[in-house]
């Protein structure tokens, strides 16, 4: 028997591959609420899916990654931590 927790794993998991990440968003809600935080370009709140999805993934993918985005989780708990990488693993500066 799997956990709530080691669903969220294992959801958040399909983020690292471009691949994978349609199953994961899938499953996100269309009326979700993303907080990006930070000081760079991307850095605001996201009212939906789509308008997070537009504005960062497809965002990155098209201007700073070829090759798609690959998502690092770092914590899974009452806070997520997603780092975004380069297909070869490189941390992306905005």
């Amino acid at each position: 028997m799997t956990t709530i927790r080691d669903d969220r794993i294992a959801l958040f998991d399909k983020l690292q591959d471009p691949a994978t990440q349609p199953q994961f968003w899938d499953r996100v809600a269309d009326d979700v609420d993303w907080t990006v935080q930070g000081t760079h370009p991307i850095a605001r709140r996201y009212h939906n899916k789509a308008q997070f999805i537009e504005a960062t993934i497809t965002r990155l993918t098209k201007q700073a990654v070829p090759g798609g985005v690959k998502l690092e989780v770092t914590h899974l708990d009452r806070r997520t931590s997603l780092h975004l990488k380069d297909q070869r693993g490189s941390g992306l500066r905005q």
